[in-house]
């Protein structure tokens, strides 16, 4: 429709949307009346801006929708209702939206672990190459083990925490570059390989296992999911599909920061588990029970929740309405 015609159609529903925008208090019919402009506003300015985004009436319309919305975010919901919304829906939709992605990072983790390590254990001199024969040795008979037991429960899982969240939050947030995630995986899984190594030549392998496995599949798991997160905002950039890369971008981002939220909760959790369990005494199963519970219910809470939310065409996005229009491009 040609945007002069639109707007004389609809400018009187659009004048109405602003006077209602203005008012402090709206009565019940009024809610309803401002709930049925708004939505109508929103697909007419959807409209302007793919046929003549800069028409005076697209112009004016955009000013119109910016304050209703304005006005419609500025009623909030009850904290109840926010919370079973983001912990029942945005969370676990989003969650389960990375689900192919966190298969890639959990494979090039895994393979350059085993891989590193495979390679320092058999290539002779190369662990000494890395490190002195001394280090080493503390490193095995000693720091492993103490890294876990030096510090007070509380002050390490504190400690862990806020390390772990943080390094998930970047991964998270610079996953855009894409290559900075990528490195981070590629480091990290090759310091676990180089160390596996250095116990396991100083005759310390069980040690390391008893004291990496109780926490670290649910932390590795956590860190994996703020890689796959921050490799979709890549991949959204790169390919952004039927939106500008601009909105792409900013789609994944405002769905993958819900996911950087629910993992500063699952990390504490597995702070939890390193600061207290795993320097426990208590018999390695029990230790394992507590890490592998983490992880299973991240997973069936992903499933559980987060299928049927996201087959219902959830992402962790917000509504329509409070995330804006989007303009379709061709591909």
């Amino acid at each position: 429709m040609d945007p002069i015609l639109l707007a004389a159609l609809n400018s009187p529903d659009w004048k109405e949307l602003q006077r209602l925008s203005k008012k402090s208090r709206l009565s019940g019919p009024e809610v309803a009346e401002f709930n049925r402009l708004y939505r109508r506003a929103n697909k007419d300015l959807s409209h302007l801006q793919t046929v003549a985004p800069e028409s005076d009436a697209a112009v004016y319309l955009s000013r119109v929708v910016l304050q209703a919305r304005v006005h419609f975010g500025s009623v909030p919901g009850s904290a109840k209702s926010t919370a079973t919304r983001f912990f029942g829906q945005s969370l676990p939709a989003a969650l389960y939206s990375l689900r192919w992605y966190f298969v890639g990072v959990f494979v090039l983790f895994t393979g350059v672990a085993v891989g590193t390590h495979i390679w320092a254990a058999t290539t002779p001199g190369l662990l000494d190459y890395m490190l002195p024969p001394e280090a080493q040795r503390e490193i095995a008979e000693r720091g492993f083990v103490a890294y876990y037991r030096e510090n007070p429960s509380s002050v390490f899982a504190l400690g862990v925490w806020v390390n772990n969240a943080w390094i998930a939050v970047q991964w998270v947030v610079l996953g855009i570059t894409g290559i900075y995630v990528i490195n981070g995986i590629i480091m990290n899984a090759a310091n676990t390989g180089i160390m596996a190594a250095v116990m396991y030549e100083a005759g310390y392998a069980e040690d390391f296992w008893k004291f990496i496995l109780p926490h670290g599949v649910p932390e590795i798991t956590c860190i994996l999911i703020a890689a796959a997160a921050g490799l979709k905002i890549f991949t959204s950039w790169i390919i952004p599909r039927n939106m500008t890369r601009r909105q792409a971008v900013a789609k994944e981002g405002r769905s993958l920061i819900t996911v950087a939220m629910g993992l500063v909760i699952f990390l504490f959790l597995s702070g939890l588990i390193e600061g207290f369990i795993t320097p426990s005494y208590m018999p390695f199963g029990i230790k394992m029970i507590f890490g592998a519970a983490l992880t299973i219910g991240i997973v069936a809470y992903t499933i559980a929740l987060g299928r049927p939310a996201y087959l219902a065409g959830l992402d962790g996005d917000l509504d329509e309405e409070r995330a804006g229009y989007r303009t379709v491009t061709v591909q």
